[in-house]
């Protein structure tokens, strides 16, 4: 009799059940890992609530465990082994479209993808980390990652610090010496705070709001010179004096608020950087176009980090260099995924996350 496991199954908005799976059988090129623990993102919460998904699914593009099996073919082409800790991108690449041949997989035409684009009426149905076992395709990309890392930090070395590597450093091109202002103080914009100070910048401004008062005091940890409560003091007015009116070389945005990119343009210098991560509403975003033109601003869409920066986001979090577990604030298990997703969503009293996880 086959093994079996279970996983946390979104089943129709707003809806999720435990259900239990065979655990699939392993050739010479794919592997199974068993999952340690999944991050839970603000577009699970999209998803939660019918956007851009097909039921039933298995949702967890942020994904930690160890390899569990896998084919020799795999072991050598992969170079891990049973045992091996590992963090999972969540892009399934097909190898041979444009994007893939030239490096940008994240952009691959093949749809799969971890937690985001496979049913569990596609075989094996382990395609998601809210589970304890997943499936690893054999054009899957991982990467090994210390045992002597909190579970908590390693867990972020993708969709996290990656990102915040990809759109503050490789994106904003953030250099030493610079001024630089993060809009947002969740885990992406933590994250980019220590991209900042990583990349030798001078003056690094975060800004939040009231509630945000925890966050901030963990942005300064991270580095952050200057923390702002955008409800109580004028940031344009504080960057403005902290520069003697050259403004900030680098401003990313990743309040997921069309205020905090109108905001943005105001804070660059001339021939400054804005990066955006999205604002997460179908809203438009009002902008001054003769500001962006006049002063040559470049505005930089980011919404997801490449394979190219994984490799440094996880030497980063290895130095223990900053404590990054601290932005894992709760933890839920398999039978919570739904008051998990809620509490990202902010729909549940007494529950702001920084970072919340899932523990199969």
């Amino acid at each position: 009799m086959g093994r079996k496991e279970l996983s946390a199954v979104l089943t129709g908005v707003r809806t999720f059940e435990v259900r239990e799976f065979d655990i699939p059988e392993i050739g010479d090129n794919d592997a199974l890992l068993k999952v340690e623990m999944a991050g839970v993102c603000s577009s699970d919460v999209h998803r939660y609530n019918g956007g851009k998904v097909a039921f039933p699914i298995i949702l967890g593009h942020e994904i930690l465990g160890r390899i569990d099996e896998i084919g020799s073919s795999a072991m050598e082409r992969f170079k891990v082994k049973k045992g091996d800790r590992v963090v999972v991108g969540s892009g399934i690449p097909c190898g041979a479209c444009s994007y893939c041949l030239t490096g940008n997989y994240k952009y691959c035409q093949n749809p799969w993808r971890y937690g985001t684009g496979l049913t569990t009426d596609v075989p094996p149905s382990l395609w998601g980390g809210y589970s304890q076992y997943m499936y690893l395709h054999p054009n899957s990309v991982f990467h090994k990652i210390s045992d002597d890392v909190p579970a908590e930090a390693a867990v972020l070395a993708k969709a996290v610090i990656g990102n915040g590597i990809q759109w503050l450093r490789v994106m904003g091109e953030a250099k030493i010496g610079d001024t630089v202002v993060i809009q947002g103080t969740g885990p992406q914009g933590l994250s980019a705070t220590i991209a900042a100070r990583e990349s030798g910048a001078g003056n690094i401004i975060v800004t939040g709001l009231t509630r945000d008062a925890q966050r901030l005091a963990l942005a300064r940890e991270y580095g952050a010179n200057h923390t702002v409560n955008v409800e109580e003091e004028d940031v344009v007015k504080f960057v403005r004096e902290l520069t003697g009116g050259k403004m900030a070389d680098v401003i990313l945005d990743v309040t997921g608020n069309t205020r905090g990119m109108v905001t943005s343009v105001d804070l660059v210098k001339k021939q400054g950087i804005v990066v955006c991560a999205g604002t997460g509403t179908k809203s438009p975003t009002p902008l001054m176009m003769d500001k962006i033109v006049l002063n040559e601003i470049r505005l930089q869409g980011v919404f997801s980090s490449d394979s190219k920066v994984t490799p440094a986001a996880v030497k980063l979090i290895e130095s223990r260099k900053y404590p990054i577990e601290k932005m894992v604030t709760h933890k839920f298990t398999l039978h919570q995924a739904d008051e998990a997703v809620r509490a990202v969503a902010g729909e549940i009293e007494g529950m702001y996350p920084i970072k919340a996880v899932l523990v199969p």
